[in-house]
This record gives structure tokens, sequence and C-alpha cells, in this order.
């Protein structure tokens, strides 16, 4: 596994794009969609110790102010469905607080009013009569009905319990993901409270673009875990303890890689960057 250890989000995507790039040494890989990529075939953790610190975004990110506050705020709420055919295949707000629940509807087919009582009570039960048939639909992933996970499994448990270790959300759901081409690439976040009233932040990604995305990633996550914070500390206040602080935030890309040749332009800059700071260091010696 490559371990990076950073004070902020912009020095530490410009230091795994520079480890990515040294430990590939230009051999690059070809994914399942063709795509070329650098690929290290070692998990990264970053270990970010202050996220809302100077710089949150490196400059040789593309992408401008108003595309990063627009994307941190996807990832904590929930974006409606228009069902129209211009959805995204998903969105992590919608996976984490709006999490899709599967119902069955039976078919009454003609059976008694008495034995469609019984089969309602059995149904509640976890049961279901003989021969039955009926279809499954899907509430939530933007359509609301779905399960609040940012809210029930993280915000209110560590407000009931400060030590828990179970604050967890998931994005992926078997049923919609296992076959799709796109499934989501953040996995797992779990929060936890230190014993100096921190509250922490991990993140799983089964697959990430250490170079385009990563950067926004964090950048989201952070402000989703400034936003568990505060919902945190509002219930804390109100039952007059001390209110925490925001800790460490920490990501886990267990497929980390970079596109060499569909973001070329940026890894230029990244580059450029790099070279940059080198002469600086290199003229400051001398």
């Amino acid at each position: 596994m490559i371990l990076i250890r950073r004070l902020t989000i912009g020095e530490a995507h410009e230091e795994v794009v520079r480890i990515i790039a040294e430990r590939c040494q230009g051999e690059t890989r070809i994914t399942e969609d063709g795509e070329v990529t650098y690929d290290p075939e070692e998990p990264v953790c970053i270990h970010i110790e202050s996220p809302f610190s100077a710089p949150m975004k490196s400059s040789a990110s593309l992408f401008g102010d108003r595309f990063s506050e627009q994307y941190q705020t996807s990832l904590y709420t929930v974006t409606r469905r228009k069902n129209d055919g211009t959805d995204a295949t998903y969105t992590y707000g919608n996976r984490l607080r709006d999490y899709p629940v599967a119902s069955l509807t039976l078919e009454k087919g003609g059976r008694s009013m008495v034995k469609g009582v019984l089969d309602s009570l059995m149904k509640r039960c976890g049961y279901l009569p003989t021969g039955s048939a009926g279809t499954i639909e899907y509430t939530g992933d933007g359509n609301l009905g779905g399960i609040d996970q940012i809210r029930t499994s993280i915000i209110d448990r560590l407000i009931e319990t400060p030590s828990s270790r179970r604050a967890v959300a998931i994005t992926w759901s078997p049923v919609l993901d296992i076959t799709r081409e796109e499934p989501p690439c953040l996995q797992i976040v779990q929060c936890l409270i230190d014993k100096a009233d921190h509250l922490n932040l991990v993140c799983l990604f089964r697959s990430n673009d250490m170079l385009s995305a990563w950067g926004q990633n964090a950048f989201g996550l952070a402000h989703m875990q400034k936003f568990i914070l505060e919902e945190i500390n509002k219930a804390r206040t109100k039952r007059d303890l001390s209110p925490l602080t925001q800790g460490w935030l920490e990501t886990i890309s267990v497929s980390a890689h970079m596109y060499f040749t569909r973001d070329q332009l940026e890894l230029m800059k990244f580059f450029q960057k790099e070279q940059a700071k080198e002469s600086f260091k290199s003229f400051h010696k001398t």
C-alpha cells in the first residue's frame, strides 16, 4: 500500500500524482473500457490532518470554485430524479441519503378477505403464503422513500453513542450495481469520534481517478464531514455537551490510477508545478 500523510488536500493531491507517475515510470495499463492509465497496482491511503486548511485544492487542478461547490453539495444531499432519461446513473448523495429500498406488492388473485388479512400479517413477519406472486419495486435513489444513512446510521448513532464503531454508510446496492457498467466508485464512509472529541472520517473507494477526481472527492468529503459535525453539535449543544471539532480525513483507494491519454493537459499542469517547486528548492539552496 502507498501511504501519504499531508496537512492539506491540495498538498496531498500533488503528492499522489507525483508518486504514481514515479512508480509507473511511463508504463501504462489498458482498462476494461479501453482507457490508458498510469496504475501503481497498489491501494493508496491518503491521510489529511486538516481538511479545511489551505490549500484545499491544487492550483494545477482544472476544476473551478463553482464546480467544486456544486459537487460537494451533491455528496450529502438528495438530487431528485426527473425519470426522463437525463438522470445520472447515480449520485453519492442519493445513495447515502436515499438508499434504495425494495418493496413487494402481492397480487391478490381473488383471495378471500380473511386470507388477505392473514397474508398481510404473514408478510409483516417476513413470510409469504405458498403460491404468492407479485412485483418488486424500489423506492429511494433520488425518488425519495429510501434510507437516509447519513442521518440514521451516522449522525443519530454518534449523538447517542459517541464511541460507536458502527457509524457507517454504503453506496453499493448489489441488485442495482452488480451488472452495471458504472457502479459507484465511493463505497463506504465511516465516522469515528476520538478521545480528543474530533470527528474523523474514513472513506473507501473501489476505484479512484487520483488525477482529475480525487481532489474533488476529498474537497466534497471534507464538506460532508463538516455537515455531519454541525448536525451532531446541534444535538450536543441542546444536551449541554461540549462540541466536537473536525478531525482528520482519510481516503483509501483500492484501485488508484490516472488517465494518461484523456487527461494529458491536467497531468502536464501538475508536472509543471512540480518542476517549478524543484527549481525553487534548487535556487533557494544556492
